[in-house]
């Protein structure tokens, strides 16, 4: 099991295709590292079942970067090279999919 970023074509809870599907992390890594950090710095929009937007797309580099310093100075080794790749990615994606005002990503 992971938590990944995903875009739909049409409203989530109405038959809408998946046409982006990203990993964030593995169940494993999400639990262990983001979700304590996610605690601790109050996250708000990174986080499992949240919906991102274009209108909000500040708010949530902010805590993405906040993230990324957070594993940057608690993580080492091969944990903290896999979230630092993962979490640099997923600000890349997040950024070139969101097209528009309508756009909506979701995590989970």
């Amino acid at each position: 099991m992971s938590v990944g970023l995903y875009k739909y074509d049409g409203n989530i809870f109405d038959d809408a295709k998946e046409i982006l599907s990203e990993n964030i992390a593995s169940q494993r890594m999400y639990d262990k590292y983001l979700k304590p950090a996610i605690e601790q710095l109050n996250i708000y929009y990174f986080q499992d079942g949240a919906e991102i937007r274009k209108n909000n797309l500040d708010s949530v580099m902010s805590e993405l970067e906040a993230l990324i310093r957070w594993v940057n100075n608690n993580i080492k080794g091969d944990d903290m090279e896999y979230l630092l790749f993962r979490l640099q990615n997923i600000k890349k994606v997040i950024l070139e999919s969101l097209e528009n005002d309508d756009d909506v990503l979701y995590i989970f």
